[in-house]
């Protein structure tokens, strides 16, 4: 088995030790690539359990490992204060709010200090029957009032700097389909499970998160709208691994009957192959069987692309691309998985079309 593959393995508790002990440079391209999938403090928990066991000798990467480490446990611990600073802020404002993914999904993890953290997504809206475009309006009119920079704004969220020190996403929706047919399932999910995300406040940390059942569906749904923007990194399917660790049987039932009506179980077939084969992840906690076909493919396209795609060549190319070559650059891109997802691919084209007449008529380009 790939060395990288055995120290996830190891650091999710799912084997003792490595095959064969790494030599020094293995141990530094298993920190290069632990870097480039946002993995190192998670991965320093094996790290540790490996440095546990009788006669084996520290590696010369460990203090800088280290280093990583402290660094992004001191970070999370700062991201959770401005996850709270936030809340009190839209709180004031007479918004309801509920952090997504990041502090709240770090929850689950054995040890929540240890996953590397990015920016704060936080999900908001207002009480009573206030429409998605009129907390939009209210929360851009907030920010401008009070002088905040305002970055990209497009349907589901707004970059706003709320910080100098943490970016901030805002979301009015907390995730999309390009097909209409599976967003309006999509958005009735969200619009079910809303009120009580907005109600999971843990008082301790000061802010709300997403709970177990809405985090089997959203997560999911997130990865696999990466896939068509940022690429996958490993990060998420971890955060994923851990999603499933703390959930029950008929919750994983729950959520496949809603992630299969959006069309998506091939591509959720793919993340279980990856957790199984890779991660060690017992069957018993599978959403669905493995499917072997998507899960290699997905698992190609997550290590060429690294976290949030900063290593893939294809997308750093359209990033660089004027606005127009970018849209076609993008579609020419996921032309590329059109066997896999025809749906979604099919759809992205007029979905575009429309978003972008409507960030126009709107005043957001």
């Amino acid at each position: 088995m790939d060395l990288f593959f055995e120290l996830i393995q190891i650091s999710l508790g799912n084997k003792e030790t490595f095959d064969r002990m790494p030599s020094d440079k293995e141990w530094q391209a298993l920190l290069d690539l632990a870097n480039k999938q946002s993995l190192a403090s998670v991965l320093f928990m094996g790290l540790e359990k490996v440095l546990e066991q009788p006669g084996v000798n520290k590696p010369s990467v460990l203090f800088e490992w280290i280093g990583v480490h402290q660094t992004t446990t001191t970070l999370n611990k700062h991201q959770n204060k401005r996850a709270k600073d936030l809340t009190e802020i839209f709180s004031k404002q007479g918004f309801r709010s509920c952090v997504l993914k990041g502090q709240g999904t770090a929850l689950y993890y054995e040890k929540p200090e240890y996953r590397q953290c990015g920016d704060i997504d936080i999900w908001v809206t207002k009480d009573g029957k206030c429409k998605t475009d009129d907390v939009r309006s209210e929360v851009l009119s907030f920010a401008y009032f009070r002088n905040l920079h305002i970055g990209h704004v497009d349907i589901k969220h707004s970059d706003i700097s709320f910080f100098d020190d943490v970016p901030v996403e805002v979301h009015f929706l907390p995730s999309w389909m390009y097909s209409p047919w599976t967003n309006k399932r999509l958005q009735r999910f969200f619009k079910e499970k809303a009120d009580r995300q907005f109600s999971n406040i843990d008082e301790q940390l000061g802010f709300a998160h997403t709970t177990i059942n809405f985090d089997l569906v959203y997560s999911m749904v997130h990865i696999y709208r990466h896939i068509f923007s940022e690429g996958i990194g490993l990060r998420q399917l971890v955060d994923y691994y851990y999603i499933l660790q703390r959930s029950t049987e008929e919750q994983r039932s729950e959520a496949f009957k809603t992630l299969c009506s959006l069309k998506m179980q091939s591509f959720v077939g793919g993340i279980m192959w990856i957790l199984m084969e890779c991660f060690g992840m017992n069957i018993m906690y599978s959403l669905c069987p493995a499917n072997e076909r998507h899960g290699k493919f997905l698992l190609s396209e997550i290590m060429a692309a690294g976290s949030f795609g900063h290593y893939d060549s294809r997308i750093k190319q359209i990033d660089h691309d004027k606005r127009f070559k970018r849209g076609f650059s993008q579609l020419k891109r996921n032309l590329h998985f059109v066997t896999y997802y025809p749906s979604e691919v099919l759809w992205s084209p007029f979905w575009k079309l429309w978003h972008w007449c409507w960030r126009k008529r709107k005043g957001y380009l």
